[in-house]
């Protein structure tokens, strides 16, 4: 079997590891500062900037499940712990009693816009900021195609 190291060219290899220490490190540290901040962590805020976004500010768990990129179960267990918290709360659907919607609640709201700034400071600091911004938009347009060609490959019978 082919090592990564000689399945890529010495450009594609050094891009793919400067994805990976960016990515991974990045969202470790956006993570880190949510939880010293304002004890939520990255995918908490996440959740709450979603449902916070949503018509009604609620969302059905499965719908939520896709966009947080979890499945099912791990986002139960994510929305159980806000659910603790009063920041989420579930409710049945009246039209569909099989259909459970998570609602941000109005301390929900609060946490996600005291967090708010934390977060945004640090996309700036380590995601923005260090990007010249004659880069940002070819930066842009490179996360664009990989995330065209992954939603690409979801469509795509196994």
């Amino acid at each position: 079997m082919a090592t990564v190291a000689a399945a890529l060219n010495p450009a594609e290899l050094a891009a793919w590891i400067a994805f990976i220490q960016a990515a991974s490190r990045g969202l470790q540290q956006l993570d880190r500062e949510l939880l010293a901040a304002h004890d939520l962590s990255l995918a908490d805020y996440e959740i709450l900037v979603f449902l916070s976004e949503a018509d009604e500010h609620r969302l059905p768990m499965s719908e939520l499940a896709t966009r947080a990129l979890v499945s099912k179960s791990r986002l139960t267990y994510r929305v159980d712990r806000l659910v603790e918290r009063g920041l989420v709360e579930r409710r049945r659907c009246e039209a569909d009693a099989r259909r459970v919607w998570a609602m941000i609640t109005d301390a929900g709201v609060e946490a996600l816009t005291d967090a708010w700034a934390t977060h945004v400071d640090g996309v700036r600091r380590y995601v923005v900021g260090p990007i010249s911004p004659t880069d940002l938009d070819a930066v842009q347009r490179a996360m664009e195609a990989m995330v065209a060609a992954l939603d690409a490959d979801d469509r795509e019978p196994l």
